[in-house]
């Protein structure tokens, strides 16, 4: 069939720049760029302007023929009557076309198309190479001289401008291929060339409707429902991979995004019953009320509008699943079977024995080492592997000294690996034995303590209470110091035994959690809150939970690191957060900086959001007995008394070296104040802006609010 095209040379008319026009009643019809008002039209015709119409920002109007106008003939014949496509052309390939075309002229009657294709001047013709592969009806290619999209807008098919992309940069500017802004344009198109086809369904090139058992069609639909607009709504569907590096072709888009919920919209009308239509638009006919009937579906194909990209970069491929429905209907559509997404494989059952492997990132923790190893023994843990860096208080010579209690210490090799040394302990766990040979993985760290309210508190009760769960996220319970000023070599479970309120969604952090999963090829790698690289072909058959055993929404898989609203909750497991411990510990703490953010300072603002000490709760020390016994047992180990007693006496002379220096001793002098002990019992009432801001945006009269009484107040937050 034909391939025929229209080039449009834009003009000045009366000095206001116009896309074009066309002949009418003797005179002309002039589609004027976008940003033209109707003031300035008729201020510069003298009034001679008539008719003036159109939607926001794409004005035209009847003006008398002058000298400087040369308009053309509207060539209204080349579709009337017919069932028309419409397309707006920004990169898609004309092999991806052709099937366009031919599916539509197959599934729904299309008998011709209009195609807007947006190529800047200079590119390879696309209607030449279209003409080329001989479509299956005629087609009319038109093109304007200069760019339809913002001059500073995006180019659409730039991977970084796609609705799922799993990492965004800036896109490349490109007006030729940025979001249509001269709609005018397409009020012009209507005019010259749709105004009397039978019916017109607007759809992108990547659109593909979906022909459904006793639904009229699209265009028949449009016939039936005069001056109205019959609705389409599609979804976005993605294929697997591409094939040899080509360009993905429709009948490969059988996935979806299993999280989706943006619902596409288009629509078709019939335009020999809508004589005054006011806008020719993306969405739907400006001026055209819809219609009352079922919306024909559709589907989009990302791979289209993206041509070439690879799958990864359009979507997290771990987010997709075959949509069923799809796959014989693209097989039969295109002759061709699709490429199918990696068969489900099941999970293997879960192993009787827990062998749970721990890992960590530490610095200067020495301290606090043999509590926390004993309470994680007496729960069940079989093994820690720590990664240590810079220690100044022999916390790397404790770990060493208990390599037979199934301590494995490492060197942390952050330096070498460019990451910050928790990630770049956690990229090398990957090949230790203790955690291949593992069935249980958690990431944790020393001021974690896990604290299990099912059966006798171990592990195996916890497993035993979610026994189809294969990964299981854990809340903090944010505990304070308890208003105790100084270090004590004391158990800090025994010690500050204060902690936020159990509903406190404030600060965000207070909801924050970490998760134990099964460590069976389900996930790439393990990550600070969750594990990461979901394995595609589990991905169903998944079982992810929170405290209280509730499914973890797949939508929050990828990002989530706190609990919401409707998923907090400590039914079977808490993981009591001890971030601060007392005030001089917080200053070696600070000091130290974070195991994730080797730069960041850990102030009075950190303090204020982690230091909660509203509520009493001494759970855990439920297995004060059997960790004391497994403390035991380590200290009994050859040199470990030794270095814990030199890890705690270099904690406490840093200590009174830290608060000897000024700027550590009037951080110390705010930490401790009554009015921060105060606070520490309200805090949850303040938004997160008064969290991440500090207590110094806290009125006195505020932050001298009763402990008890109900109130909210927050601050507005300046954005860079």
């Amino acid at each position: 069939m034909p391939v025929d095209t229209r080039t449009w040379l834009s003009t000045d008319v009366k000095s206001l720049p116009a896309l074009g026009a066309l002949t009418e009643d003797g005179g002309a019809r002039v589609f004027f760029c976008a940003g033209i008002t109707a003031e300035q039209i008729t201020g510069a015709t003298g009034g001679k302007a008539n008719n003036i119409k159109g939607g926001r920002r794409a004005l035209n109007a009847l003006l008398p023929r002058t000298d400087g106008l040369t308009p053309k003939p509207p060539e209204i014949q080349l579709c009337s009557g017919k069932s028309v496509l419409f397309a707006i052309r920004t990169a898609e390939t004309p092999e991806a076309t052709l099937d366009w075309l031919t599916y539509h002229a197959r599934a729904v009657g299309a008998e011709t198309a209009v195609i807007l294709d947006r190529s800047a001047p200079g590119q390879v013709s696309f209607a030449h190479a279209l003409a080329d592969l001989n479509p299956a009806m005629p087609v009319l290619v038109v093109t304007c001289d200069r760019p339809l999209g913002r001059a500073d807008g995006p180019d659409m098919s730039d991977p970084n401008t796609a609705p799922a992309a799993p990492k965004r940069s800036a896109p490349r500017i490109n007006p030729w291929r940025a979001p249509l802004w001269e709609r005018g344009f397409l009020d012009l198109i209507y005019y010259a060339y749709l105004a009397q086809a039978r019916a017109v369904a607007f759809l992108n090139i990547s659109d593909l409707l979906l022909p459904a058992p006793d639904q009229v069609n699209p265009f028949d639909l449009a016939v039936t429902h005069t001056n109205r607009a019959v609705a389409l709504k599609g979804i976005e569907t993605y294929p697997w991979r591409l094939r040899k590096g080509q360009p993905a072709p429709h009948g490969d888009h059988i996935a979806r995004r299993r999280t989706e919920r943006r619902g596409l919209l288009s629509w078709a009308f019939a335009p020999g019953h809508c004589p005054d239509l006011v806008g020719f638009a993306p969405g739907k006919p400006l001026g055209l009320m819809p219609a009352d009937t079922a919306a024909p579906s559709f589907i989009r194909a990302i791979g289209i509008v993206y041509p070439g990209v690879e799958v990864g970069h359009l979507v997290k491929k771990s987010e997709l699943r075959e949509e069923p429905g799809l796959i014989p209907h693209l097989t039969q559509s295109f002759d061709r079977a699709p490429l199918r997404l990696p068969r489900a494989a099941p999970i293997a059952p879960r192993p009787t024995d827990p062998r749970l492997t721990i890992v960590t990132a530490m610095k200067n923790e020495g301290p606090f080492v043999l509590d926390w190893i004993a309470h994680n023994r007496a729960l069940g843990a079989a093994h820690h592997l720590v990664y240590t860096n810079d220690c100044e208080d022999g916390t790397d010579r404790l770990l060493d000294c208990l390599q037979d209690a199934g301590v494995t210490r490492r060197d942390n090799p952050y330096r070498h690996s460019g990451k910050v040394p928790q990630y770049a302990a956690f990229r090398a766990a990957e090949d230790e034995k203790v955690v291949e040979q593992a069935n249980w993985l958690l990431p944790l760290d020393v001021d974690e303590y896990i604290n299990i309210h099912t059966g006798d508190g171990r592990l195996v009760d916890l497993l035993t209470a979610l026994p189809d769960a294969h990964v299981i996220s854990m809340p903090w319970r944010l505990f304070g110091n308890a208003d105790q000023p100084g270090f004590q070599d004391q158990p800090v479970t025994q010690r500050f035994t204060r902690c936020a309120p159990a509903f406190a969604p404030r600060p965000l952090q207070a909801w924050a959690f970490k998760s134990l999963y099964r460590n069976a090829g389900l996930f790439r790698r393990m990550g600070v809150h969750r594990p990461k690289g979901l394995n595609a072909t589990v991905q169903d058959s998944l079982s992810w939970v929170d405290a209280g055993g509730r499914p973890m929404p797949a939508s929050v898989w990828q990002r989530a690191w706190r609990m919401s609203k409707g998923q907090w909750g400590y039914e079977h497991v808490t993981l009591n957060h001890y971030a601060v411990r007392s005030a001089e510990s917080f200053l070696i703490k600070r000091e130290r900086g974070k195991g994730n953010r080797t730069k960041r300072a850990q102030g009075l603002a950190y303090w204020f959001r982690m230091n909660h000490n509203a509520e009493k709760d001494m759970s855990i020390q439920r297995l004060a007995r059997r960790v004391a016994a497994e403390k035991a047992a380590l200290v009994a180990l050859p040199g470990v008394a030794e270095a814990h007693e030199q890890a705690v006496a270099w904690h406490q002379a840093r200590a009174r070296q830290l608060r000897a220096d000024p700027d550590y001793a009037a951080l110390f002098a705010q930490i401790t104040s009554p009015r921060m002990q105060h606070l520490s019992r309200i805090a949850t009432n303040f938004g997160a802006n008064v969290h991440l801001a500090g207590p110094q945006v806290i009125p006195d009269d505020v932050a001298a609010t009763p402990e008890g009484a109900p109130f909210y107040w927050t601050v507005k937050l300046d954005k860079p």
